[in-house]
């Protein structure tokens, strides 16, 4: 009898351990199986370098540092000494692609850098068109300075380089995308990065 009772009592314990391991096993799956299939659409700068505090204006003349755009995700176009149409085009996407962000938007900020020779009403037309987008604006000096810093590889970019750049919270340059870049690639590769960062 005492032998029974024993054998019903390790019997138990055995299901016992043999539920939790049942219940157990999904999430010591998920804490180590780490999925790797995705693929960054944008250009990673690796490692991310940090951009320097450079002086840069308001549009009415106030200086605003560079590093006044930390705590947020920076979405950054730097435009040439004419926005054309494809200079619209790339502030429509930073613009878009910030408002897409849904509950996160308020970790996104998208920044229109203008060269300060840009004549002041297209400056102002620009700004009017893209109320989503905050325009500052640059001397040339300051200008060639955020340009040498968003070198990728060998490649000095002229005017900024007619790219979209990818700026986190700690001001480190850490992406770039093509001028022609696919708006909503660009919005997955923003939202993964929202998703895991734990910054911003």
């Amino acid at each position: 009898m005492k032998i029974e009772n024993r054998l019903r009592r390790g019997s138990g314990r055995w299901q016992i351990v043999a539920i939790g391991v049942v219940f157990a096993l999904p999430i010591m799956a998920a804490y180590f199986w780490q999925p790797t299939g995705y693929v960054n659409y944008g250009e990673l700068v690796e490692p991310a370098r940090p951009l320097k505090n450079l002086a840069l204006q308001q549009p009415d003349g106030t200086n605003v540092p560079f590093s006044s755009l930390k705590q947020k995700w920076t979405l950054l176009y730097v435009g040439g000494p004419q926005c054309d149409d494809r200079c619209r085009n790339n502030l429509y996407k930073i613009q878009q692609v910030r408002l897409t962000q849904s509950k996160n938007i308020h970790r996104v900020q998208s920044v229109y850098v203008a060269p300060a020779e840009l004549d002041m009403a297209k400056l102002a037309d620009v700004s009017a068109a893209f109320p989503g987008v905050r325009t500052l604006v640059a001397p040339p000096v300051v200008m060639q300075n955020l340009a040498a810093q968003l070198i990728m590889g060998s490649r000095m970019p002229p005017d900024g380089g007619d790219r979209i750049y990818v700026i986190d919270p700690l001001g480190n340059f850490m992406m770039s995308y093509p001028h022609d870049a696919d708006p909503s690639r660009m919005r997955k590769d923003l939202s993964r990065l929202l998703k895991v960062s734990q910054i911003g």
